[in-house]
């Protein structure tokens, strides 16, 4: 399996660092506008260092290719990819706007070609044991409830810190949290309603994304949910974590660790497996048999539209129903 990558960062080096593990996959190109970045990928893992897509799509004859790059850089790599065949796995979030994405997504519809979306935490194995559990014994769900407490990324000149770079938290953050209420209720949202904090960390030079935030939702099933999340916590305070109530069964997650409760019992799920690995082996395994993924780029665009729209709905002091545009 002939791999290439768009972004040299530390979440590209995180896959690359799966992948050499991987004894049917082959790193063959790397491409970052900081050329010297993607030469260090080169010398370390093989492979030829590009500073254009372009000419890496062109010359190398690529089996899949991994998009590592921020939010406001997406523009017509993945669409080169699927013109190309080329299969590809992208970092979250999968674009800055819903229209960019649902333009990408009509691209990976017509090529057919197969895509994943990095939600690690859908790979973490005591998550799946929790959900596995939860649709098999909790019947009706009625919440979800998820928190993020971080702290401030990169100094000020990160584009993180920048709305219209990165989004803001919960687009480009977050969004693990969102998708992890999707993806445990197997379900879609409806309607959004959220509030943004914008004043906290307003000193801060070059800043000027919300620094707390909650987000509302309404799934179809009626079941509700909801996203707390700040960059504004301690360094000890830091925690993220996720609680679900369903008829018979509750969910406590802290971290890592799933606490499933049913009645007077209750059972602790330890992680016990590389999640990064999983999710990286799942990609290339779909490619070699032909499969969708578990994760394909229609879900990233799904969980994009609800954090745009909790975006939009904390300017505008309303609630927004879904979808906001068709796709």
């Amino acid at each position: 399996m002939r791999v290439g990558f768009i972004g040299c960062g530390s979440i590209a080096k995180a896959h690359v660092e799966r992948l050499v593990k991987m004894n049917d996959v082959e790193l063959v190109a790397f491409c970052d506008i900081a050329i010297e970045r993607a030469r260090e990928f080169a010398r370390k893992y093989g492979g030829k260092a590009y500073q254009d897509y372009h000419e890496m799509l062109d010359k190398e004859k690529l089996d899949a290719c991994f998009i590592c790059i921020p939010p406001f850089s997406h523009t017509d790599q993945e669409i080169l990819c699927a013109e190309k065949g080329i299969h590809f796995f992208v970092e979250k979030p999968v674009a800055l706007t819903l229209e960019k994405a649902v333009e990408i997504l009509k691209a990976v519809k017509k090529a057919g070609i197969i895509t994943q979306v990095g939600y690690v935490l859908r790979f973490m194995d005591s998550f799946r044991k929790a959900r596995k559990i939860l649709h098999e014994k909790g019947g009706r769900i009625a919440l979800f409830e998820a928190w993020r407490y971080g702290g401030v990324v990169g100094d000020r000149k990160h584009w993180w810190r920048r709305k219209e770079l990165s989004g803001g938290q919960l687009v480009e953050q977050s969004t693990h949290q969102v998708d992890l209420a999707r993806w445990f209720l197997n379900d879609d949202v409806e309607l959004v309603f959220a509030s943004f904090e914008t004043q906290l960390l307003n000193d801060l030079p070059d800043f000027n994304i919300e620094s707390a935030s909650i987000v509302n939702m309404v799934f179809k099933s009626k079941a509700i949910g909801v996203v707390t999340s700040t960059c504004a916590a301690q360094p000890a305070g830091m925690t993220t974590g996720f609680r679900v109530v369903s008829r018979h069964i509750q969910i406590v997650a802290s971290g890592r660790e799933c606490k499933v409760i049913e009645g007077d019992k209750v059972e602790v799920l330890k992680p016990s497996v590389d999640p990064f690995f999983e999710e990286d082996r799942h990609f290339i395994e779909c490619i070699k048999r032909g499969e969708e993924t578990e994760v394909p780029y229609i879900e990233g665009v799904k969980t994009l539209e609800v954090t745009i729209a909790a975006a939009r709905s904390a300017e505008r002091g309303e609630a927004l129903r879904l979808p906001l545009i068709p796709y």
